[in-house]
């Protein structure tokens, strides 16, 4: 019984050992993935709006696919005309596209398009939801992004968000209102192949 335990045993230790002599490939990654926390700044009917969000998705030689995640942050008033004050919730999510070029270097371009389908709400003084309606659209981002590390990247530039509304809010809101040029800064974690 001892000789058939030693022999499984020094079978077993022995192609551990040759297998953990196996070199790690020398050539880069062809795909990775990636994680983010982004935020935007824009105008909503010439009014500062901050959204914050997130996403990720999986790297195809360079070129990113993913998911992403955004709400308003701040605090958005708007009165009717009998002066009732509204609040509005904003939320949308969708596909989010990105390329970045002159990847070897640690500064480098990237675009993005992200295509996406929201809800807002118009929630009076009393919480209670007002109206709803839904919107859809995109927006084209081109910024720049910098390597911090070997997984860490931070990216900024500008965007122009376009949006669509499936119906009108009480008339306090439309099309003009959610169409802007602002901002972004991103902070990225993920297996990026340079």
């Amino acid at each position: 019984m001892i000789k058939i335990f030693i022999t499984i045993f020094t079978v077993f230790f022995t192609t551990c050992s040759l297998f953990a002599q196996v070199e790690p490939p020398s050539k880069r990654l062809d795909h990775g993935g990636f994680g983010s926390f982004d935020m935007s700044i824009m105008s909503l009917n010439n009014k500062t709006a901050v959204y914050t969000g997130g996403g990720g998705g999986f790297i195809i030689r360079d070129f990113r696919i993913g998911v992403f995640f955004s709400g308003l942050t701040n605090t958005y008033s708007q009165r009717d005309t009998s002066n009732v004050t509204f609040k509005l919730g904003y939320s949308q999510g969708g596909l989010w596209l990105s390329y970045p070029f002159y990847t070897k270097k640690d500064y480098h371009p990237i675009i993005e398009v992200k295509m996406h389908y929201g809800n807002m709400r118009l929630i009076n003084t009393n919480w209670h939801v007002r109206d709803n309606a839904s919107f859809y659209g995109f927006s084209a981002a081109f910024g720049l992004e910098y390597k911090l590390g070997e997984v860490f990247f931070v990216a900024g530039g500008i965007k122009y968000c376009h949006s669509y509304l499936l119906k009108t809010m009480e008339d306090l809101f439309d099309n003009d209102y959610f169409n802007s040029i602002g901002m972004y800064i991103s902070f990225r974690l993920g297996t990026f192949n340079y």
